[in-house]
């Protein structure tokens, strides 16, 4: 049973001065070649600068009249949409100063900025004596002797990295960023806190400042005793936001109409965002208009949605969503594709997308004949609206195309890595990114038609797809491969239990896998069941270290999770307390991960008895 047109294609698809299409040894159908033919750069470049025309910060009039305008233009292609209001938590910088002041009581004005969920300082400024710790790791804090003092921190600020600091004695933090200010949401918190979280949002006041900043108030620290004032006001309250739905339904009835790929991204930006969010808000919408003219073609519906919240209160709005439509999006959602960041100028490495394993060839096999790359094997991050791991719903992507690390800022490469966990070979987003520079000049119509081709290919496969290309058999090889790093780790802990489930697990799917390509199309709807309950078990247990229902926070993660204290169980003393302690929660997490295990293998082995019962 073929799951889409194309599978391999070393070529590329280029547009001519002309704006036809030039395809070369590509493998499209020709439905598909018709598809990414009606990708129209004016209609992506009026979207982009119409939406890069309101600086939209979350909850804000000028953030509404882009919703507006998407939501107008989605209904002009026959999509129905739904618009809702939600509180949420927000938070931007307003105004920062720095004053330093050295040994020899000679002052100078340091240009900084401060983050959105700082807090301000009190009337008249905060005054202290300046310490330099490092990277600012719990071991520099503790040995600086930070106490009532303002620490200077080498590196851009990140949440986990804050984390520590905010948790140390002193009063203040001052980061040296790179070249450039790039604004930056300390919260860790994942959406709106809770009880158990609330306690992690920041409670001290912090700046940054560039490279050149930095070093000149090193160069003061080296004559002797450094005193600062620092000045913030950070705007935080709780403000209504918008989430806009449209559902593009198909054009006919059948078993799976009620099913749907979800495309989002967010509206809400950091200054006049062209590129993050305006292409991808573009991109979304040309989307919908080209397959809004194929409805015949799919199986399944494609749901936009379009989130706020996400610059200014940290996934507030998918999480919400996420909360509020529980139980729909883990009974109908068929896989969740994001949407950031495209068509920057510069933006020439395609191989650095985020994608679950089960996905990854699938999402390579759409980039590939237009841009002539495939993505690398790496697990997807902890950013980008990924709010919908509990749900067991598989993701792809997010900033599709990125700059080769030779364009990027060091310090904002830095970050990059760390994010990625050191597997990333591109250099981001581009030096504009979050900084009022984003603006429409910094958009290559060529690269971001490239951007929305793919996705209009990616997007129709999943949606027309007779069985869905979910290939569980990579996420249990990156599963058995994690597995034993763990392992390696020491600890001796007992992970058998788990590669056990795994194998069989394994053995099942191999066992789909022949059925199903002797199967008639009739029986699809039963197989691609089978697949989305196989990711409903598998995914929460991969992915996420506090289950279903709640939200991991907005920090780096490590595959399965559950078990990342095993790294730490080697160091502990067989008989102390601390190993106890640790053994018995990750005896807790083998069980869960047993037991998705087995409900993954259940759902196949009884697929394979309706399956044999329906065909005999």
């Amino acid at each position: 049973m073929q799951t889409y047109g194309a599978v391999r294609g070393g070529g590329t698809l280029r547009t001519s001065d002309q704006g036809g299409i030039i395809v070369g040894n590509v493998d499209l159908n020709s439905r598909e070649r018709e598809l990414i033919g009606q990708v129209s750069v004016d209609h992506l470049m009026e979207s982009t600068r119409t939406i890069a025309g309101w600086v939209r910060h979350s909850g804000t009039p000028d953030e509404a009249q882009a919703f507006d305008w998407i939501e107008g233009t989605l209904r002009s292609y026959g999509l129905e949409t739904t618009r809702y209001q939600h509180r949420g938590l927000v938070s931007w910088p307003e105004s920062a100063s720095l004053v330093v002041t050295n040994s020899n009581g000679e002052t100078e004005t340091i240009r900084c900025a401060t983050h959105a969920f700082a807090t301000s300082t009190p009337e008249g400024g905060l005054h202290g004596e300046l310490v330099h710790v490092g990277s600012g790791t719990n071991a520099e804090l503790r040995n600086a002797g930070v106490g009532g003092k303002i620490v200077l921190v080498d590196g851009i600020v990140a949440p986990n990295r804050h984390l520590a600091v905010d948790d140390s004695d002193a009063i203040a933090s001052i980061w040296i960023a790179g070249t450039y200010l790039h604004e930056r949401a300390l919260s860790p918190v994942w959406g709106t806190p809770t009880p158990e979280t609330a306690h992690l949002l920041p409670t001290k006041p912090s700046v940054s400042v560039t490279a050149e900043g930095g070093e000149r108030i090193k160069a003061a620290l080296t004559d002797g005793p450094v005193s600062v004032k620092l000045v913030t006001r950070v705007y935080r309250n709780w403000n209504q936001l918008p989430l806009l739905v449209a559902d593009l339904r198909p054009g006919h009835d059948g078993a799976e109409a009620d099913t749907f790929v979800m495309l989002s991204g967010h509206v809400d930006s950091w200054y006049y965002g062209a590129m993050d969010n305006g292409t991808a808000n573009a991109t979304m919408i040309e989307v919908a208009r080209v397959l809004s003219q194929h409805r015949d073609d799919l199986r399944r519906g494609l749901r936009l949605a379009f989130w706020s919240g996400h610059s200014h209160a940290r996934y507030a709005g998918s999480a919400w969503y996420a909360d509020t439509h529980w139980q729909e999006l883990h009974d109908d959602c068929v896989a969740h594709i994001n949407v950031d960041s495209v068509g920057g100028v510069g933006a020439t490495v395609l191989s650095q997308g985020n994608s679950m394993a089960e996905l990854r060839d699938f999402v390579s096999d759409a980039i590939e004949p237009i841009a002539g790359q495939r993505l690398d094997p790496r697990r997807y991050g902890r950013s980008g609206d990924q709010s919908f791991w509990g749900h067991g719903i598989p993701a792809a992507l997010m900033s599709l195309s990125e700059q080769p690390p030779e364009n990027a800022d060091p310090v904002l490469l830095a970050l990059h890595h760390q994010i990625s966990g050191g597997a990333s070979k591109a250099g981001g987003l581009g030096a504009w990114w979050h900084t009022p520079d984003d603006t429409v000049d910094k958009i290559d119509p060529d690269f971001l038609v490239r951007d929305a081709r793919i996705y209009v290919l990616l997007l129709h496969r999943l949606c027309a797809a007779v069985t869905l290309p979910f290939n569980y058999r990579a996420t249990i090889e990156e599963l058995r491969q994690n597995l034993s790093a763990l392992g390696a780790a020491g600890g001796g802990f007992d992970v058998s239990p788990i590669e056990e489930q795994a194998h069989a697990l394994e053995s099942a799917l191999g066992r789909l896998a022949t059925v199903t390509q002797a199967a008639n199309t009739d029986k699809s709807a039963v197989v691609n069941r089978c697949l989305m309950e196989i990711g409903r078990a598998l995914i929460p247990v991969d992915y996420t270290s506090t289950g279903m229902f709640d939200h991991d926070l907005a920090v780096p993660t490590r595959p399965l999770p559950g078990l990342s204290s095993m790294r730490t169980l080697a160091d502990c003393d067989p008989d102390s307390d601390a190993y106890h302690f640790i053994h018995t929660r990750l005896v807790r997490e083998r069980n869960r991960i047993v037991h998705g295990l087995v409900q993954a293998t259940r759902a196949v082995e009884s697929c394979l008895k309706e399956l044999d019962r329906t065909t005999s």
